[in-house]
């Protein structure tokens, strides 16, 4: 077997090995956050999220035109295809991982052709170990298995990367043969891969932006390849460097924000967008056809550069064509020049201060103060009180954005992670470990590599300095702009959403190089120390070395990885949105709240035909004009237009702070607390499929409701534009005789209600609007038995009883949102005389979402032991208290700070004022010497007998008696 062959079936291996385990541990449907957006838009072309990813969406649709193959593996064939786009895509990323290794062990190595048996192991070695790494690294793996747009991204990255080490080579091997020949080496046939790496960047910008970042690993490369001399003094070279740094940066800038931002801001400004393109066009063909006419090799590779990036730019133009059809999904409605302008420099997120600003001033506690490198600039009331713990904004740089958004992740890949949950520190599985939840998706999330691939990849790092310098130093910047110059760039403020680390991969695709690197270089040791041996045996340590260092590194992280990144079976979010979606009556608005709640919404509608009668109204999009318009405008499939009384004239200056002198229909305003009132039309609502058996006669002609809107600053409250657009909704449908059911989301926030409350009707996951005055409203409103049962008939839960499915925290809290949504309905119909229907609902619910695989909170446990309790089962009530003793314990174990201990405490109170109030006073003295015991603390431990008298003393001798001998329970 040749040597080239050994190396293919290698990198053939680890393309079979990476693609096997991301097959396996695929999402099958639409998982939470973007997904379901990018699913829905590539099925259907549609218009996604600023700036969009055009590119992304051609691919997603070419595969989703395949779905039918993918019938039989899925029962969401199109989910399915489009999540494969990323499969495919991070085990081509892991392949070209591999390949990059090997280029940049073979620049000491020299030629594979001069190997020898133990060399080719080394090389192969290290191509292995670094990727199959990478591949499993906690932030890789996790965009490997969804569709979204960081695998594409990555895979646009390693490919850049590894045609740049191809140009060197081609390069070094063309510009030997033309000095023999002595000829020039200007105008090399060997540029050409430079030419395809400008198109992938063009390319790559229809996908997601990061990828420009590795110009300044090329740069490099070629730097060091074109100009550096060994004969040059350090002088030389740094000022070398410092001119190639200067070079990067005005490319990078032309690329972005020239080409993306200001080259369609000039076409909007020239009045006629598409003769300027053209120009465009025309001034860059006949630059490349001038330039190569004349001999002028390095104006005409500028040329061809620029035209391609441009020309792989050019995906854009689907976007804007596919916005003019007005697809369901159009986000911004970028249809004409100052929208698309608007659309590519995302202004619909706000702009960020990077060189200069102001920021948070520690003296007078607000942001007012001009100062340079401002890092602490939002004047969000909590985040200004996060400021105040930083004692500058340097302060606030290391310790949150560089040590808490990069750092903390990048121990995530390498030495390992503490937990899923939000914050999470790192933990590299030695010594104490923080403590883990009591289920197996709880103790999924924790997972150790003994600092194995973090020692590696600094071993590799040590080993590449000291062979060849400077692709190390290409690396290390690679490393370094794709991880810390994001930081700089993002300048994040504290309560993120999410995690992101999902933004920094490329920069630990570096890290991996090294770690591919290190792997090499102990086969190196360990085969130079055997020099003096038989080849064999030198073959046989270099084969033992790269074994065990596979095993250590890789084979253990794809290991302890494995279980919490598989997604198979889980269908928690496609789920929730139907569940949320069969919640609602026909022909419905229903607002939500954000990401979470809207795109697993659209992807169901727009992909699996789910209820599309239903007009969902996403209130964090309500605050812009472009949204408001096509909810007032425009039909999406099913649904009509939603009745709105604004403008356009309404819709002008709505962007700004609250300000209490404000004119605009729509613009934030600072209120304080109005009646207002609203018309009502019997015939919408003597339904008994609407509000319960109400006679006509007694549903009044109006109601009247306490309007209330957002905390702002100190006693004041505001409306934002949502708010006042959801107020204009409401009185138009009014207007209309109510004929559209209105319906807020259970996840929207309380804030976000505008004090409709009590006007409530809870029908699962979603709460009408009924404006009629009832008894009996509880936190989500009135039940009404008969149309609450209907609508929780529907729901489905899927995969959450099985212990195998994996559910990370946001799932695992929405799983347990449930309990809460559910209990409450089921106290309800208890109190409304159905006691048996509610046992029934909770016994199915305790069925369907087992503590044993979704843990309770302290929330979700109160509500289902009432709800057991108004239902008459109090067995089954103290059954939920005797669980929730262990979520007790360990809640109280884990209380780092004086909060978390007093929380910990109201669920141990509470635990025991249930015991004692049941009767069950041994019960109750038992469960505070486990308390005692877990907390060291014997003065809260109490007799049976003390339990008795205290009860007696409050509740008097009769009602405090204990229902058993003894009070066991």
């Amino acid at each position: 077997m040749t040597g080239k062959l050994i190396d293919r079936l290698v990198a053939a291996a680890v393309f079979l090995y990476a693609f096997v385990v991301y097959v396996a541990t695929m999402a099958e449907t639409s998982p939470f956050w973007d997904s379901g957006e990018f699913i829905a838009i590539a099925n259907g072309l549609q218009v996604s999220h600023p700036p969009g990813a055009p590119f992304y969406m051609l691919v997603g649709r070419l595969f989703a035109m395949g779905a039918p193959l993918f019938g039989g593996l899925s029962p969401e064939p199109v989910a399915y295809a489009v999540n494969l786009v990323s499969v495919l895509c991070s085990a081509l990323t892991v392949l070209l991982t591999h390949l990059v290794i090997v280029r940049l062990v073979r620049i000491w190595k020299g030629h594979p052709a001069q190997w020898t048996p133990a060399q080719r192991i080394g090389a192969n070695a290290g191509g292995v170990v670094g990727a199959l790494a990478f591949a499993v690294t906690d932030s890789f793996w996790f965009n490997a298995v969804e569709a979204e747009v960081y695998a594409m991204s990555m895979l646009f990255t390693a490919l850049v990367v590894w045609l740049a080490l191809v140009w060197r080579d081609a390069t070094r091997a063309e510009e030997a043969e033309l000095a023999k020949r002595g000829e020039h080496p200007f105008g090399l046939h060997a540029d050409r891969y430079l030419v395809a790496i400008a198109y992938l960047f063009g390319l790559a910008i229809g996908v997601h932006l990061l990828n420009v970042l590795t110009l300044f690993f090329i740069a490099l490369i070629v730097f060091f390849q074109k100009a550096d001399r060994d004969d040059w003094s350090t002088a030389d070279r740094v000022k070398g460097l410092l001119i190639t740094g200067v070079i990067s940066v005005v490319v990078f800038l032309v690329i972005y924000p020239g080409v993306v931002q200001t080259l369609p801001t000039l076409a909007g400004a020239s009045g006629a967008p598409t003769l300027f393109l053209l120009a465009v066009v025309a001034a860059l063909v006949g630059a490349v056809w001038y330039t190569q006419k004349k001999g002028m090799p390095v104006a005409n590779l500028a040329a061809l550069i620029v035209t391609l990036v441009i020309v792989g730019y050019s995906s854009y133009g689907l976007i804007f064509v596919r916005s003019a059809a007005d697809p369901p999904i159009d986000e911004n409605d970028p249809e004409n020049a100052e929208a698309i302008v608007s659309y590519l420099k995302r202004e619909q997120y706000g702009s960020t201060p990077l060189l200069t600003g102001e920021t948070f001033n520690d003296r007078t506690g607000r942001v007012d103060e001009q100062t340079t490198f401002p890092r602490r600039y939002s004047t969000a009331p909590q985040h200004t009180r996060v400021y105040a713990q930083y004692d500058s904004d340097w302060d606030f740089f290391w310790k949150y954005q560089l040590g808490h958004m990069y750092g903390r992740y990048f121990m995530w890949q390498f030495v390992g992670k503490a937990s899923d949950v939000q914050d999470a520190g790192w933990y590299a599985g030695l010594g104490e470990a923080p403590s883990t939840g009591p289920t197996p998706s709880e103790r999924a999330g924790q997972n150790g590599y003994f600092w194995l691939p973090l020692l590696l990849g600094l071993f590799g790092l040590a080993v590449h300095v000291q062979r060849d310098w400077r692709r190390a130093l290409a690396v290390g910047v690679l490393f370094l702009i794709t991880g810390v110059g994001i930081i700089l760039y993002l300048n994040q403020t504290p309560f993120q959403p999410r995690e992101r680390d999902y933004s920094y991969v490329a920069s630990f695709f570096a890290f991996s190089l090294w770690i591919g690197i290190g792997a090499t270089g102990l086969v190196e040791i360990v085969t130079e120390a055997l020099e003096s041996r038989a080849a064999g045996m030198r073959k046989v340590a270099g084969l033992a070395v790269a074994v065990l260092a596979f095993l250590a590194v890789p084979g253990w992280m794809a290991v302890e990885n494995y279980d919490d990144h598989d997604r198979s079976g889980r269908r928690i979010a496609t789920d929730f949105a139907r569940n949320l979606l069969e919640s609602t009556a026909p022909n419905a608005i229903l607002f939500t709240n954000g990401d979470n709640d809207t795109f697993p919404l659209w992807y169901l509608q727009e992909v699996m035909g789910v209820r599309r009668d239903v007009r969902v109204v996403n209130l964090s999009l309500l605050n812009t004009p472009w949204y408001i318009r096509q909810l007032r405008d425009q039909a999406s499939r099913e649904s009509a237009p939603i009745p709105m009384s604004v403008t356009d004239a309404d819709l002008e200056g709505i962007s700004g702070p609250p300000d209490e002198r404000a004119t605009g229909a729509l613009a934030p305003r600072i209120i304080a607390d109005t009646e207002v009132a609203l018309p009502v039309d019997a015939r919408a609502f003597s339904d008994d499929r609407v509000a319960g058996r109400i006679p006509a006669s007694e549903i009044p002609d109006r109601v009247t409701w306490t309007l209330r809107g957002q905390p702002y600053g100190e006693g004041q409250s505001v409306l934002y534009t949502a708010d006042l657009a959801v107020l204009d909704i409401l009185r138009s449908v009014a207007q209309e005789g109510w004929q559209r059911p209105v319906y807020f989301a259970g996840t929207v926030a309380q804030s976000s209600e505008l004090g409709l409350q009590s006007l409530f009707q809870n029908e699962g996951l979603a709460r009408r609007v009924v404006p009629l005055e009832r008894p009996g409203s509880g936190p989500d409103g009135v039940t009404v038995p008969e149309i609450a049962l209907d609508r929780l008939g529907k729901f489905r839960f899927g995969g959450l009883a099985d212990p195998a499915v994996y559910h990370d925290e946001n799932a695992r809290n929405m799983a347990d949102g449930y309990r809460i949504r559910v209990g409450s309905i089921a106290t309800r119909l208890a109190e409304a005389g159905q006691p048996d229907a509610a046992r029934t609902l909770l016994n199915r619910l305790r069925e369907e979402i087992p503590t044993a695989t979704i843990p309770a909170s302290f929330g979700s446990f109160l509500t289902m032991a009432e709800a057991y309790d108004a239902a008459g089962d109090r067995q089954q009530a103290a059954e939920i208290f005797r669980e929730a003793e262990s979520i007790a314990l360990r809640e109280l174990t884990n209380a780092r700070t004086a909060t978390a201990q007093e929380e910990a405490f109201q669920l141990v109170q509470y635990i025991q004022s249930a015991y004692v109030l049941d009767g069950k006073y041994q019960a109750a003295s038992a469960f505070m010497d486990r308390i005692a015991e877990a907390t060291g603390n014997d003065a809260v431990r109490r007799s049976a007998e003390d339990f008795q008298r205290e009860a007696e003393a409050v509740l008097g001798p009769d009602a405090a008696r204990s229902d058993s001998a003894g009070g066991q329970g």
